[in-house]
C-alpha cells in the first residue's frame, strides 16, 4: 500500500513538473489556444498608476506578427514610432527632433515578440516552446529568446522576463488583475522593472482593434494625437 502511494505521489509530481502540462495549462487560462490564435491586433492603453512610481501614458497597436506602433508622453516631450519589419522599416517622431525613417533595430525585433508573450503567451504566428519548469516558473524559448514566466495560482503569468543571449534580464514586467477582453485575460495592471527604476500602469485593451493600414507606410506626426490608426 505505501509502495503504491510512493509512486501515485511521484506520478503527481512528474506530471506537475512537466512544462509542456504547465503551458497548455497557462493558455487555457488565458483563454485557449483557439481565442489566442484570433487576435490580429491587440491596443494597449497605458495610464500612469496611482502610484510613487507611475508610468509615461503609453498607447500602443500591435500588429501581429511583424508591426506596432507606439506612442508616449513624458513630462512635457513626446515620442511616436511605428515598426513595419516585413519592410525593415521604422519611422520615429519626437519632440525636438526632426521625423526620420530608417531601419528596424534589434530591439525592436524582440519587442515585436515580447508584445505576443506578454500579452497573448501565444499567437497565430509564434508559438513558444516549452523547456523547464522549476515549482511555479516556467522556462520557455521564442524566436532565438529565453522567457522566464511565472504562473500564479490560476496559472495565468504574474511575472514575465526576457532575457538576452547571454541570459541577462532585458525586460521584467509584473502582470496583476486580471480581467476579461473579448474572451482572453489581461492583466489591467502592468509594472515594467529597468534596473533601479520602475513604471506602473493601469492597462485597458481593444481585442482586435480596426485600423488604417496606411499607418504603416509613414512617419508618425505626433499631432496625430496617440491614436492614429483611426484615422482613415
Amino acid at each position: 500500500m505505501r509502495l503504491w502511494i510512493a509512486l501515485a505521489v511521484l506520478a503527481v509530481c512528474a506530471r506537475a513538473a512537466d512544462p509542456q502540462a504547465a503551458w497548455q495549462q497557462a493558455v487555457e487560462a488565458k483563454g485557449g489556444r483557439e481565442r489566442l490564435h484570433a487576435v490580429h491586433s491587440l491596443a494597449v492603453y497605458l495610464r500612469p498608476a496611482n502610484v510613487n512610481m507611475a508610468g509615461p501614458l503609453s498607447t500602443w497597436l500591435c500588429v501581429f506578427p511583424d508591426r506596432y506602433f507606439e506612442f508616449e508622453r513624458l513630462g512635457s516631450g513626446e515620442r511616436a514610432l511605428v515598426v513595419d519589419a516585413s519592410n525593415d522599416r521604422a519611422g520615429t517622431d519626437a519632440t525636438g527632433v526632426k521625423r526620420q525613417t530608417r531601419h528596424v533595430s534589434g530591439g525592436e525585433r524582440d519587442q515585436l515578440v515580447l508584445n505576443q508573450v506578454l500579452y497573448l503567451l501565444e499567437s497565430a504566428w509564434l508559438q513558444p516552446r516549452p523547456m523547464e519548469l522549476k515549482h511555479n516558473v516556467l522556462t520557455i524559448e521564442a524566436s532565438g529568446r529565453t522567457f522566464r514566466v511565472w504562473l500564479d495560482r490560476a496559472n495565468l503569468p504574474e511575472r514575465l522576463q526576457m532575457l538576452s543571449e547571454k541570459h541577462k534580464v532585458t525586460d521584467d514586467y509584473h502582470l496583476q488583475h486580471y480581467r476579461d477582453f473579448g474572451g482572453i485575460q489581461l492583466p489591467a495592471r502592468v509594472a515594467r522593472s529597468n534596473g533601479l527604476r520602475e513604471w506602473t500602469w493601469d492597462a485597458d485593451y481593444e481585442v482586435n482593434a480596426k485600423y488604417n493600414p496606411k499607418l504603416f507606410e509613414r512617419v508618425p506626426d505626433l499631432a496625430n494625437g496617440p491614436e492614429p490608426w483611426r484615422q482613415r
